[in-house]
């Protein structure tokens, strides 16, 4: 099997290939520019020293006089020591005798080329190329006039070898051609580098491998039962599981690649993931509500050196784990019920034994019916008028623990619940009353005098409760806390109880009133859907 090629040799190689091809097409454009330019350079310098020359005044003087004093060859000799450029200035008359040459012994020879034909003839100035004694050579040619400008009397021939163009045009070429190779030289080192430093960002891996632990990692995120959600550093949903889609909105569920990008508050408007975002505080096993479902959420910020570049949200449906949970808890209920009805029933026992052995049989029948009775009546409320099996059994529970605890735990006749709140589980319920009871149990006293009364009422449109006990109350400074997570007055308790029962009828849309007279009094009010509204006429 062919091995394939490693990332890092296939950047180097690209942006060698892009530098070298970029190079190659720019040395070819400059260097066309620049030998161009070369040649426009030689023919516009000869053409000025042509024409200056032809306006001098030395060179027309000497001109019309024939040059007696052979002065024009020693005047050029002495301008060409001044020109680049320029290899030869020859000073003709109209039939093409030299007034000077870089040769001396070429003065008084007739000019050679057979160019020179239109500037004797018809006066014009033009560069040609031809060959002359010197050798090939543009040449630039003006007419000269007398002093009066009327009538011709010979002509300038400035040249320059095209053997010195071409050389110019090599040495032009030839530094284009080293600089590019410094470029390219340039090209490969940072070609190197910058494969080098993507290879490091990459912990060196290769696409290939990437490929396979990104598929990896999806797989493994739709496996899990949890949902996952993160996103970006401005709320946009940067990933999302299975498992999160099927808890979202129906609206929102659709294709996971439309929710990346998403702004999270629009999926999910109770998200607190914009919260961790701004205080970079990591948030543990929070209740949240998301389409009628109860979720358990962690939020954790994603820090990139020291700061939060994102969050990302677990959270797990708690649907699944209540129905277990409300088994477990029937199971605990019911155990927990047996032991206190045994343990009420042997001092029961014990008691209607004495009786008999004292030969009190009036006393034993009596006591006997006085049991059955309040037994009879606590079963038929529990049974008969509370409907949900759940909030029934805790009450049941409840009521034998306060007899255990010598606490009289009196549950109104009146009480009546047929169905829950719609927005409302029994083990949220369940969880609110418990609270309650356990509270008020803590706060009566056990020599017989406690007292709680509760009454459960449920009229289709409301839920009531109220529970009232003769404890001692609670203080004033602390009436504004007791709802905060972690407030507790009792020594080892966590201070949960309240916070949780306030958080649960709060998401219910309901309301909790305290009233401290003589003990405690709670009522609490809870819509049964969410169209139910609050008023006044509900306050206690």
């Amino acid at each position: 099997m062919k091995k394939a090629m490693k990332l890092q040799t296939k950047l180097t190689l690209l942006v060698i290939a892009v530098v070298f091809v970029s190079i190659s097409i720019i040395i070819s454009f400059v260097a066309s520019w620049m030998t161009g330019n070369i040649e426009s350079k030689a023919r516009t310098n000869i053409m000025n020293v042509a024409e200056m020359v032809a306006h001098s005044r030395e060179i027309i003087n000497a001109l019309e006089a024939k040059d007696p004093n052979r002065k024009i060859g020693p005047y050029i000799t002495m301008q060409l020591q001044n020109l680049e450029q320029v290899e030869y200035i020859i000073v003709a008359d109209m039939e093409g005798i030299r007034y000077s040459h870089p040769n001396p012994e070429m003065i008084g020879e007739r000019f050679v080329g057979g160019d020179e034909y239109r500037v004797v003839q018809s006066g014009e100035t033009y560069i040609s190329e031809a060959t002359g004694t010197l050798g090939k050579s543009l040449r630039a040619f003006t007419p000269i006039y007398d002093s009066e400008n009327k009538r011709e009397i010979g002509f300038v021939s400035v040249g320059t070898l095209t053997h010195s163009v071409e050389t110019a045009k090599h040495t032009a070429i030839l530094s284009i051609i080293l600089i590019g190779l410094g470029g390219l030289t340039a090209g490969v080192i940072g070609s190197f580098l910058l494969a080098n430093n993507i290879k490091n960002t990459l912990l060196g891996l290769e696409p290939e491998e990437i490929t396979k632990l990104y598929n990896e990692k999806m797989g493994i995120l739709d496996a899990i039962h949890e949902g996952l959600i993160a996103v970006d550093q401005r709320g946009r949903i940067t990933l999302i599981n299975d498992a999160a889609l099927n808890i979202l909105p129906p609206e929102n569920r659709i294709n996971k690649e439309q929710l990346i990008g998403k702004n999270i508050e629009e999926v999910i408007p109770s998200t607190r993931m914009i919260n961790v975002l701004e205080t970079g505080k990591s948030e543990f096993e929070k209740e949240q509500r998301i389409n009628n479902t109860i979720i358990m959420t962690n939020r954790i910020p994603i820090m990139n050196r020291g700061k939060v570049v994102g969050a990302i949200a677990s959270f797990r449906d708690k649907t699944e784990v209540i129905k277990m949970a409300e088994e477990l808890t029937g199971v605990q209920k019911m155990a927990w019920s047996l032991r206190a009805q045994n343990h009420e029933f042997m001092n029961k026992l014990h008691t209607i034994a004495g009786l008999i052995q004292l030969e009190e049989y009036e006393e034993a029948l009596q006591f006997i019916s006085d049991v059955a009775k309040v037994r009879s009546n606590i079963s038929n409320i529990l049974t008969g008028n509370i409907k949900d099996p759940s909030l029934s059994a805790l009450l049941l529970a409840k009521y034998n623990k306060a007899e255990e605890c010598r606490v009289t735990l009196n549950i109104d006749e009146n009480s009546k619940l047929t169905k829950l709140p719609e927005y409302m589980t029994s083990e949220e319920i369940v969880s609110v009353v418990g609270n309650l009871i356990e509270n008020s149990l803590d706060e009566v006293k056990n020599d017989g005098t406690g007292l709680i009364y509760i009454k459960i009422i449920e009229d289709g449109h409301f839920l009531t409760i109220k529970m009232k006990d003769n404890g001692g109350g609670i203080p004033v400074d602390h009436r504004e806390t007791i709802y905060e997570q972690g407030f507790s007055t009792k020594e080892g308790q966590r201070g949960h109880g309240m916070y949780i029962v306030k958080k649960i009828i709060d998401e219910s849309n309901g309301k909790i009133e305290l009233v401290v007279d003589d003990g405690v009094f709670w009522n609490i009010t809870i819509p049964m859907t969410w169209s139910d509204k609050l008023d006044s006429s509900n306050d206690c």
